[in-house]
């Protein structure tokens, strides 16, 4: 389990606003914790946040060199 402002996607420059934002519109965190991807080879790898309603923000992410390349996608919960 990790804390939102250790995952990837904080490292952005909107990363931290835009995980804010998703968890105010979909009702605050969820029970489950974040999650991340590979972090062990440190070049590419996702995260996840969930919210209450059961919404889930996932950051894909790639790192090569100095360059950090972010995919954010809001997935519906499966009703």
């Amino acid at each position: 389990m990790t804390h939102p402002t250790q995952i990837p996607a904080v490292l952005s420059v909107d990363g931290e606003e835009r995980i804010g934002d998703f968890l105010a519109r979909h009702g605050g965190a969820g029970a489950r914790a974040e999650r991340e991807g590979d972090m062990a080879q440190h070049a590419e790898g996702w995260s996840e946040v969930y919210a209450a309603d059961g919404y889930l923000l996932r950051c894909d992410w790639s790192k090569l060199g100095g360059r950090v390349a972010m995919t954010f996608t809001e997935v519906a919960p499966v009703r």
